[in-house]
């Protein structure tokens, strides 16, 4: 029995499908959260400063490769309204926060979009409401920011305002596993008990399986752990995969050997680096707030800098073999996202190999990637990009010795790549079959 007054009522609107949602931040995170939702039949106001991007939506089109611009239009005819004033808020039962949480150049968390969000909001904030975080970012987070809104205004978390937290686990690309299939899995956790059960109640519209926190601390730094995991073990593999070349020794057939084992191994694979708004970034994020509790973070650190050295690693070896060979021709980069399949440039490490390399040698670099969408184009200006179709043209490719695969996307015709260039440097271990031509870097 439920004896609060506005709990009752908003956990009746959530199950009801009647509560109106404004989800802030339409990228990655945001937008597949917004068609989630309006797909689960709730109102959802999408708000972001974006102009451009609620533009887009507007006219019923997608800017993130994997979301069909037929989902845009799906949403905008049912209750999906994308627009850049936070005055809807004031509208809205639930306010959900999918804004980046970034690093500055000194590898510190930068907070200005989560401060630029509560500064929008508090004047709209209201009794009745809760107000969600989905950024990842440091154990403490959603209390330091939102907290002091709610003394100011005296209301009583969990009796006249709530509070909660759920960490976002979109993976870019990934088709799998997305909140839009109901299938990705929502760890939650909110200020109070009347908290948790109303951020319950609701990612049980979208998720399959909801996982409760005791306490948002524990929630926040839930999302760390999965992606330092990751970073450390990626780092690992990194570190092990120079010892193998010295060895000459073949790291993916070592891989495939020791994933027989049916206990006690996950595999991780070398590559170019970590990139995308997760892995490069989280682990800062722990060790800034460990930090501050005097605690250093001396494995963690160590496992960020192997993969942050892991571009540079790529591209000396890449111009050490230029200038050795006295290479005149072009040089190719094959996929400059952060991974395979992806769209999403963020914090990519191909990016900072092509940095590198144009620094270093004075061949000529050109890129191709069709994925890339528009926006991921304006930040990468100085690059040279070429179509999918130049790719094929044999006439063109006579500019060129050297092809670096930087992501493997499906789209390339590998057995085409082989083919047509004198030599492969891949970071990916993209060809089945193995040659002389193609180096695994």
């Amino acid at each position: 029995m439920i004896n609060n007054k506005n709990l009752k009522n908003l956990i009746q609107k959530i199950r009801s499908n009647k509560a109106v949602i404004s989800v802030i931040g339409l990228g990655y995170v945001g937008l597949p959260l917004c068609l989630a939702l309006t797909r689960a039949k709730f109102k959802v106001f999408g708000i972001d400063n974006n102009l451009e991007r609620i533009k887009t939506l507007k006219n019923g089109s997608s800017y993130i490769s994997t979301i069909n611009s037929s989902l845009i239009n799906e949403a905008r005819n049912k209750k999906f309204r994308p627009t850049n004033n936070f005055k809807e808020i004031l509208n809205s039962d639930i306010i959900i926060i999918c804004v980046p949480t970034p690093i500055d150049k000194n590898k510190k968390p930068n907070m200005q979009y989560v401060r630029n969000v509560v500064s929008q909001i508090k004047k709209y904030v209201k009794k009745n409401q809760i107000i969600i975080l989905e950024c990842t970012s440091y154990p403490g987070t959603t209390e330091e920011f939102f907290l002091p809104i709610f003394k100011k205004k005296k209301l009583n978390i969990g009796r006249d305002i709530f509070l909660g937290y759920s960490p976002e686990r979109e993976d870019p690309g990934n088709l799998k596993y997305t909140i839009l299939k109901k299938n990705l899995s929502k760890v939650v956790s909110g200020y109070s008990k009347s908290c948790e059960k109303i951020v319950k109640e609701l990612y049980q519209k979208v998720s399959n399986k909801v996982y409760i926190c005791s306490d948002i601390k524990t929630a926040e730094f839930t999302k760390l752990l999965e992606n330092i995991y990751r970073s450390v073990n990626i780092g690992l593999i990194n570190e092990l995969h120079n010892v193998c070349k010295k060895m000459k020794i073949d790291t993916f057939e070592a891989l495939e050997a020791a994933k027989t084992k049916p206990f006690g191994f996950n595999a991780f694979y070398p590559g170019p680096g970590v990139g995308g708004h997760c892995i490069p970034v989280d682990p800062y994020y722990l060790t800034y707030k460990a930090e501050k509790h005097g605690i250093i973070t001396k494995f963690i650190k160590l496992a960020s800098q192997i993969n942050d050295k892991r571009p540079v690693e790529i591209s000396n070896t890449i111009t050490k073999y230029i200038k050795k060979e006295n290479i005149k021709k072009d040089i190719l980069i094959l996929g400059i996202t952060y991974k395979k399949n992806s769209d999403d440039v963020r914090e990519s490490p191909i990016t900072k190999i092509h940095q590198t390399l144009s620094k270093q040698i004075k061949n000529k670099i050109y890129v191709c990637d069709p994925l890339v969408n528009k926006y991921g184009l304006k930040t990468l200006k100085n690059i040279k990009f070429i179509s999918l179709k130049k790719l094929y043209n044999l006439k063109f490719l006579n500019s060129f010795e050297i092809c670096f695969i930087g992501s493997n996307h499906d789209i390339f015709d590998y057995q085409a790549i082989a083919k047509n260039f004198k030599i492969i440097f891949d970071s990916r271990n993209s060809f089945k079959r193995k040659s002389k031509k193609i180096k695994i870097i």
